[in-house]
């Protein structure tokens, strides 16, 4: 995307993320730009919306919104952009988009790490996890709040995975992320990224086998018209930052700070209740999509290949992040 086509969304949503209202004393004192890629239909929607409604019920009224979605405002990477600048207030972003600033973020992707979702959260909200990132992104001008918990990631191919021998040499969909690569390659398949658009043609046309990915999209997306075999692995659980801007953070009193805080921490839990209540949903309906969902019973195996993935981590980016894994082991 060109700077001109940035600074006309910017100008666009200007007045918005500017700190105090312009408007009339009955209205609102700040109004944030809160940003999102998916559009109002997404499975994220509501728990976006939660938020909201605790920013302005803590804050007494005087914190309101405007809600732009369906990546009005670009691209994650481009919203990561306007929200160092504070022209976008408060977004979720992902691990893939934090991790380029911090690379502690990148933990979130490493496969079979955490035992569930319940110990993802408690382990990313942790003052350790705060540790290996808070105060770089915040350097950068982006301020964690909370981590949303989504679900997991399984595996989704034209023909059955039953047990590790099967994934051998399948060609499968990753996202660009080395630790992720690795992991692939570790259980003998051939990982290929490309681009998350291309995915339902280029599963049609056999450029891939399939791809590993949360099954929400495999149903929204209809995957399953062209990989009708999904397998559940759950090799990684799913979560997002919640973050503010820290322009907008620094613009607004300390006790509108106390009340975001505490919107955001109840806002983090909704969105764990909310995200494992659909995860039955989820199930269900690739039960229905798919032509067979499979469940495999040899998931120690795939434990066991990929486990040195997760070492390779701590060994490339130094002692302190070595040490966070090894702690988050133990409390397994």
């Amino acid at each position: 995307m060109t700077k001109t086509t940035l600074l006309a969304r910017a100008t666009a949503v200007f007045g918005a993320a500017t700190a105090v209202s312009m408007t009339p004393a009955s209205a609102a004192d700040y109004t944030f730009v809160l940003a999102s890629l998916n559009p109002e239909g997404h499975i994220e929607y509501p728990v976006n919306m939660d938020f909201v409604e605790r920013v302005k019920k803590h804050s007494g009224g005087r914190i309101d919104f405007k809600i732009f979605v369906g990546g009005v405002l670009g691209d994650e990477r481009e919203m990561v952009e306007q929200i160092e600048s504070g022209t976008i207030s408060t977004a979720r972003l992902t691990a893939a988009a934090l991790g380029s600033i911090c690379p502690g973020q990148m933990i979130l992707n490493l496969p079979f790490l955490f035992s569930s979702g319940e110990h993802m959260v408690k382990s990313l909200r942790s003052d350790r996890f705060a540790a290996l990132c808070d105060e770089t992104l915040v350097e950068s001008g982006i301020r964690p709040l909370t981590y949303w918990w989504l679900g997991v990631r399984d595996l989704y191919t034209k023909q059955p995975v039953r047990s590790i021998e099967d994934v051998k040499g399948l060609k499968l969909r990753t996202w660009q992320d080395s630790f992720v690569v690795n992991a692939w390659k570790a259980l003998d398949a051939i990982p290929t990224p490309i681009s998350f658009s291309e995915l339902y043609t280029s599963m049609q046309t056999g450029v891939v086998d399939g791809a590993e990915g949360w099954l929400a999209s495999y149903n929204a997306r209809s995957f399953y018209e062209v990989a009708p075999y999904a397998t559940v692995i759950g090799y990684v659980n799913i979560a997002s930052t919640l973050v503010i801007s820290d322009k907008t953070w620094r613009g607004i009193p300390t006790d509108l700070q106390q009340a975001v805080r505490k919107a955001a921490d109840e806002n983090g839990d909704f969105a764990f209740d909310y995200f494992k209540k659909n995860e039955d949903t989820i199930y269900a309906n690739s039960t229905k999509n798919a032509k067979e969902l499979i469940r495999v019973q040899d998931i120690e195996k795939w434990q066991a290949a990929t486990a040195p993935v997760i070492d390779q981590f701590g060994e490339k980016h130094g002692k302190q992040y070595a040490e966070f894994i090894d702690w988050v082991k133990s409390t397994r």
